[in-house]
């Protein structure tokens, strides 16, 4: 999804666009019509920014797959590939590699590791490039797994994907093998990255990480209005809005 349709698609930018008409309407003395996109302005602002509709829509997503549970596996000796899929990093001389990735890059690593130390003949394949030309992603999350023990011979990296779609077609191309493939990533986004490494030939074993929603949160429908919420439902419009790109494409 590009950068423009990320902004046109935005709750709070669509927002500022209806607030952006009403404006005009009132500057062209269309009062009426003024009057109709201002409602519509308020009407939108209450359905993005109170839990209902962005909680709803948010749990929808992140329901559908539970975290894995190795005393559930049949073989937990099994040659085991878990691949973590990146999401981002900065850059300070200061800092060791943990304090530089992001908060979400950092749950999916925890959660990887989490399945790492209890599959003893398991690899973790860390994914994502670099925008800037510096360190890639899947570096940086291999130098946070060995700063908490992980051995660097079970790790492997790829480091050239920069998105879901071309973490799955590397891996496929690169990596896959008779292993089982368990896959890690946020639990919003994870339906879209099982559609796309099933396309890509790969069948995962779904391990979500980084739940926005847990507990009663999950139905909490009535509250004052907040950043939480249009939070909430920008990260469900994204991935709704990438599904559906994939799905028709």
């Amino acid at each position: 999804m590009t950068l423009t349709i990320k902004f046109l698609i935005d709750p709070f930018n669509m927002l500022w666009f209806l607030v952006g008409i009403g404006l005009v309407c009132q500057l062209m003395k269309k009062k009426r019509a003024a009057t109709i996109v201002f409602i519509g302005a308020g009407v939108w602002f209450l359905i993005i920014s109170t839990p209902l509709i962005p909680t709803k829509l948010l749990d929808s997503l992140e329901r559908q797959y539970e975290p894995v549970r190795v005393h559930q596996i049949e073989d937990t000796q099994a040659p085991t590939h878990i691949i973590v899929l990146g999401k981002g990093h900065g850059f300070d001389d200061r800092l060791p590699a943990n304090s530089l990735l992001s908060t979400k890059a950092l749950g999916r690593l925890a959660e990887g590791i989490r399945l790492h130390n209890q599959l003893p003949n398991s690899t973790l394949i860390l994914s994502g490039y670099s925008a800037s030309g510096r360190t890639p992603q899947a570096e940086m999350l291999r130098n946070t797994a060995l700063l908490l023990g992980v051995e660097k011979e079970k790790t492997r990296m790829q480091t050239e994907p920069g998105n879901t779609l071309e973490e799955a077609k590397f891996y496929a191309e690169n990596y896959s093998g008779n292993e089982r493939v368990i896959l890690v990533t946020s639990a919003v986004h994870m339906p879209r990255a099982v559609m796309l490494f099933e396309r890509a030939g790969i069948e995962v074993l779904p391990s979500p990480a980084n739940y926005r929603l847990k507990g009663s949160w999950r139905n909490v429908w009535f509250r004052w209005p907040s950043m939480g919420s249009i939070e909430n439902m920008r990260a469900a419009i994204f991935e709704y809005a990438a599904l559906l790109k994939y799905k028709v494409v």
